[in-house]
């Protein structure tokens, strides 16, 4: 099992280190997933797994074989959240980590030379990197956990709590993408110090869902690594109350996320082959459907979008009734006062512009994913309980694509806008987020990331505002939302009924 190091731990030095164990006994049989799936009865494919000889896959048994692949099976290992840093570990430990390791300062020393103007490093001196092995790997492998001792460490506390005495949201999205970055760098890891470097990024957040209201409990942080493509790795993670009487005993389970990551190689920035996997039951195997069902849902989504193809035909109607309404209210001459509970969508708009600044960096020295989260997920927040006249319950965040990195002192411009609510009853509501980096030299500004939440408003017993839009393009988000409620909604329940939940 790995442990990954909260921030308050890493600043106390506390060692959080556990040593690796591989259990792969079972009388199944055993399937071949990823680059390598098609293979079977245990031979590897010429050519993809140089990491075993061709002596060692014609001479040993099944099993013999299945218990030398991985890597790292007697050296322990420490994980690093997402505000981690360098912390004491044992001699040999190898670090999982989405966070720099070197200060901002040394980076800017090697980039523009020391204090003293002289080098801090030459050309000569840079390290000489081996291929990299591509090495067998399963989902035990890459499983990885966060333990936060909300009860027992009041510092940690003090990072995480709100001002109601709960956890804020925004700060574990912050841990699920850096989880989701140190289980697949788990995964990637082909046991080698000298291997060509990775560079692994968050492409898209598939979907989060908070099953239960978030109160103030120690928590567990858990996932793996589900589906692998060529260069791609689906990591399913969920997070757990941790009972306070029997800390082992398993909780009720608050949230459920799927992050889709991508590897590419450091030195060439080319897709990058990750290992492939091992399917030892039926139960991971189900796992690794889900998973390419998504994946083709995905795809049929991005064929359907409205920025590619028209509404549908019921769709249009709607379009059509929206705008008999909200014709009477915008005519002068029908004098027909537009209703307390309906708000325009163009009334509902709330903005924000941070700077982007190095202490919310990743390994790769852009800014860090879930930070972008993180604000998106706030200026949300505070829009959905303007819109409502009261503080919003969080459902899910739907799938999101991270374009394009978002540089180091840049400016970032956040919008958002209430894109659909029916009103009424129907106390569930979609906010978008876009997130645009502005060129102040160019006066130019170009989005990195659209964001789309969904609220719901806790006063069940008075009806939600509606939201009307007034333009075509008001229409399209608001038919985006529309589609993107309805479906999350059944998505929600199908990954809930297939994980047991």
């Amino acid at each position: 099992m790995f442990r990954l190091c909260t921030r308050a731990q890493a600043r106390l030095a506390t060692p959080c280190t556990a040593s690796v164990t591989r259990s792969l006994h079972t009388k199944k049989p055993l399937y071949f997933s990823g680059s390598n799936r098609h293979a079977r009865d245990h031979k590897i494919e010429p050519g993809t797994q140089k990491s075993i000889t061709e002596s060692a896959a014609a001479d040993k048994k099944g099993s013999e074989l299945i218990d030398t692949l991985g890597s790292n099976k007697s050296k322990p290992a420490t994980v690093i959240s997402s505000k981690g840093s360098g912390i004491g570990t044992a001699p040999g430990a190898k670090v999982f980590t989405v966070r720099p390791i070197t200060s901002w300062i040394d980076k800017l020393a090697s980039e523009h030379g020391s204090p003293t103007g002289q080098p801090s490093s030459s050309k000569d001196s840079a390290p000489k990197y081996q291929k990299r092995e591509l090495v067998l790997k399963t989902m035990k492998d890459s499983y990885t956990e966060i333990i936060l001792p909300f009860s027992t460490d009041k510092a940690l506390l003090e990072e995480y709590i709100n001002w109601g005495g709960t956890v804020r949201h925004g700060k574990i999205m912050e841990d699920l993408d850096a989880l989701a970055g140190a289980i697949s760098y788990k995964h990637t890891d082909d046991g080698k110090t000298d291997s060509s470097p990775l560079t692994i990024v968050t492409a898209s957040v598939d979907r989060i869902d908070m099953l239960k209201p978030l109160g103030l409990s120690d928590l567990r942080l858990s996932g793996h690594v589900t589906y692998v493509g060529y260069s791609s790795m689906e990591v399913f993670m969920k997070m757990e109350e941790i009972s306070a009487k029997d800390p082992k005993e398993k909780g009720d389970t608050i949230l459920v996320a799927r992050f889709t990551m991508v590897a590419r190689d450091a030195l060439t920035g080319k897709a990058a082959q990750v290992n492939p996997m091992l399917l030892q039951n039926d139960a991971e195997k189900k796992l690794f459907q889900m998973g390419e069902d998504h994946k083709a849902r995905k795809k049929l989504a991005a064929e359907s979008a409205l920025t590619k193809r028209p509404p549908t035909q019921d769709e249009r109607f709607l379009i059509h009734d929206l705008y008999l309404e909200y014709s009477k209210y915008d005519d002068p001459q029908l004098k027909q006062k537009k209703p307390d509970d309906v708000e325009w969508m163009a009334d509902t708009k709330m903005s924000a512009i941070q700077i982007m600044q190095p202490q919310d960096r990743n390994i790769h020295n852009k800014i860090f994913g879930g930070y972008l989260m993180r604000l998106a997920y706030e200026l949300a927040f505070c829009n959905a309980s303007v819109f409502i006249k009261y503080r919003p319950t969080f459902l899910a965040l739907d799938e999101i694509s991270f374009r394009k990195p978002v540089p180091i002192g840049t400016f970032l411009a956040l919008d958002s806008q209430i894109v659909f609510s029916e009103g009424g009853q129907h106390h569930s509501f979609q906010v978008m987020v876009k997130a645009d980096v502005l060129d102040i030299k160019k006066g130019t500004r170009e989005t990195t990331n659209t964001f789309w939440f969904t609220f719901k408003d806790p006063k069940e017993t008075s009806g939600t505002p509606k939201v009307m839009p007034k333009t075509y393009a008001e229409s399209m988000l608001y038919l985006e939302g529309k589609r993107r409620r309805m479906v999350g909604s059944q998505l929600s329940a199908l990954n809930q009924k297939n994980l047991g939940l």
